[in-house]
């Protein structure tokens, strides 16, 4: 049975396989949802997804949501340094066309604008964390899925280091901004 750390990075695996997956339908994949496909053990939540049962501790879930996390601590088992750098490019591509239509008009939500940027930069920090000290660019045995090793093949600088933190700080700095320029009233 697969491992993750966090039910949203169990959400963010199922995506992924199912996105990678041409025989998969091309339906959105199923959320989490406890009493319909999550169910509660003595030490774990299972998910049962497209995708297969995803386990999911909940020591896991509590310490990364304790420290703000938000898919987990530590490397991924589940999800390559090469999908975390294309889930990262998949919420900024989101967070700019909603920050491009964005105009601080009081009926829009700016929310989508924010949590698209902030998933940009916590799934680019995952990708980091696979990075050694010193290393120009992530291992190849730290890229196991086909997807992953396709899309490096297709981008080879894909998880080079330099591109990581460019990522990450281009992400974190475009929120920032668009926070200082639509303040909360």
């Amino acid at each position: 049975m697969l491992t993750a750390r966090t039910l949203t990075e169990a959400q963010i695996y199922v995506s992924l396989v199912t996105a990678a997956d041409p025989e998969a339908p091309a339906v959105v994949p199923a959320r989490p949802e406890p009493g319909v496909n999550v169910t509660e053990g003595p030490d774990a939540w299972v998910f049962a997804s497209q995708a297969g049962e995803i386990t999911i501790p909940y020591a896991s879930e509590r310490a990364a949501t304790a420290v703000g996390a938000r898919f987990g601590l530590g490397k991924s088992q589940l999800i390559d340094a090469a999908q975390w750098a294309i889930v990262s490019a998949s919420f900024a591509r989101r967070a700019l066309d909603a920050d491009m239509a964005y105009t601080g008009a009081p009926d829009q939500d700016r929310t989508i604008v924010e949590l698209n940027w902030e998933f940009a930069a916590d799934a680019v920090s995952e990708a980091i964390k696979f990075l050694p000290d010193g290393a120009d660019e992530v291992p190849d045995a730290d890229i196991w899925s086909e997807y992953g090793a396709a899309a490096k093949a297709r981008h080879p600088h894909l998880v080079s280091r330099a591109k990581l933190h460019d990522d990450l700080e281009y992400y974190r700095g475009t929120l920032e901004d668009f926070r200082a320029l639509y303040k909360r009233s």
